[in-house]
C-alpha cells in the first residue's frame, strides 16, 4: 500500500485472492507513467515471515504490488 500511496494518487484498489491455499493480495495505484522503484518496500516485505513471495511492476493502469502470503497454522 506504501508503494501505491506514494504513486500520488487518488485512489488505490486492493484486490485479494486465493492462490494454492495461501493468501495473494495485490494493491495498485491507478497512476498511469509512475516512476520505477519501491525496492525498499519489497524488502520490508520480503522480510514478514507470512510472506513466501514478493514483488512489484508498472502497467499501463499504474503499479502493482503484490505479496504471496503463508497463512496457515504453525
Amino acid at each position: 500500500m506504501q508503494a501505491a500511496v506514494a504513486d500520488g494518487g487518488k485512489r488505490i484498489s486492493v484486490h485479494l485472492a486465493d492462490q494454492d491455499h495461501r493468501i495473494l493480495a495485490v494493491a495498485l495505484s491507478h497512476v498511469a507513467g509512475a516512476a520505477p522503484g519501491g525496492d525498499d518496500v519489497l524488502a520490508e516485505l520480503a522480510a514478514l515471515r507470512s510472506v513466501v513471495s514478493c514483488g512489484s511492476d508498472l502497467a499501463p493502469d499504474g503499479r502493482r504490488v503484490w505479496a504471496l502470503l503463508d497463512v496457515a497454522p504453525r
